[in-house]
């Protein structure tokens, strides 16, 4: 098949055409996704933060606890752990928060 540039150059354009249109078409659909993502959202409500949180650290024997925060403090990112977990982890030495204090709310003597 001897083809002309000129063909070619059609042919690439017709399918330019089809993807710009599958684009368009896509970003229809997503963009209706996340209306609708959204509304189901808005619906659903918020789960309450959990009691405590243990902030890790990576290090070379992998995640080690860093620091034990209240479920509500804002600089408390990290995994869910019960009571009696976050007074385990302070009682043995990991650290307590400067800012939400939780070491004096679980009445930890000697917690970091």
């Amino acid at each position: 098949m001897n083809e002309s540039l000129a063909e070619r150059i059609t042919r690439y354009r017709a399918v330019e055409s089809w993807l710009v249109h599958q684009l368009g078409r896509i970003r229809e659909d997503l963009a209706r996704l996340e209306i609708e993502e959204a509304a189901l959202r808005a619906r659903r409500p918020a789960l309450p933060p959990p009691d405590w949180v243990i902030e890790t650290i990576r290090t070379g024997r992998g995640p080690q606890p860093f620091r034990v925060h209240r479920g509500d403090c804002p600089q408390g990112k990290g995994k869910p752990v019960s009571r009696d977990e976050a007074r385990r982890l302070l009682a043995g030495g990991t650290e307590s928060c400067p800012f939400c204090g939780p070491a004096i709310e679980l009445q930890v003597d000697g917690a970091a």
